[in-house]
């Protein structure tokens, strides 16, 4: 059995969820509370994709995967370089892993070995006896990993906070670095957990980078996640899905 744990709001998880509504043997699951059990599960971004209990994918995950994984189809060679790309686009997928890496300017947050083994696809192709030669791997490469993807990164974290800015109804004009600053380090902690010491702070170049593409595209980004928003809010079959 697959199950497909799902948000209300996620665009990735509604479009999942059409292109596999009626496919026999998937189950959708809607996020809900207690959450903290979906964060014992790993469930750091969504969809999340399990097979009879196992977490198997994170977003971004396509229809064809789930194919593969009903049918058996999706265990091949994995190469090591392959799997690190992976594994940032699973870092670009998910604001928990995302704001964390972006706090401390390190890949270090997320080189837990079940979480690797997911977002590189090392356990969706069966080959988790790579997993330790995956995280070496970014180990080695994490200054080139964040300068080659930097400015990606800075625009997805934006993003993410203007999404966050249209659900609270809080104008572009409204925020400063410091709301800048106050957002990523809660956005990035689970109460202690991930703070900063000796004294918890934010790099200054990180709010500053976020900061300029806020003011300079801001209000693109909030039009997109208007419509983006307005689409899933009118589905009522997607909407009517219990959590």
């Amino acid at each position: 059995m697959i199950k497909i744990v799902l948000h209300h709001t996620c665009k990735s998880s509604y479009t999942l969820f059409k292109a596999l509504k009626n496919t026999p043997g998937v189950k959708f699951e809607m996020a809900s509370q207690p959450y903290f059990t979906y964060l014992k599960n790993y469930v750091l971004s969504v969809p999340a994709v399990f097979k009879d209990g196992e977490l198997y994918l994170l977003d971004p995950v396509e229809p064809d995967d789930i194919k593969s994984l009903i049918e058996g189809r999706a265990e091949r060679e994995l190469d090591v370089d392959e799997a690190v790309d992976h594994a940032i686009r699973g870092v670009m997928a998910s604001q928990a892993m995302l704001t964390a890496v972006m706090l401390y300017k390190s890949l270090r947050p997320i080189l837990d070995a079940e979480i690797i083994s997911v977002i590189s696809r090392a356990k969706f192709h069966g080959q988790t006896a790579k997993v330790p030669q995956i995280i070496q791997r970014i180990r080695e490469r994490e200054e080139e990993l964040l300068k080659e993807h930097w400015e990606h990164l800075v625009k997805l974290l934006t993003f993410g906070l203007v999404r966050e800015m249209y659900w609270l109804q809080i104008d572009i004009d409204e925020v400063e670095k410091s709301h800048i600053k106050m957002w990523l380090l809660a956005k990035a902690t689970v109460g202690r957990l991930g703070l900063p010491y000796p004294r918890p702070n934010v790099p200054e170049d990180v709010v500053d980078a976020v900061y300029a593409v806020l003011k300079d595209a801001g209000r693109r980004y909030m039009d997109r996640i208007a419509e983006e928003q307005q689409i899933i809010l009118g589905d009522a079959e997607f909407m009517a899905l219990q959590v």
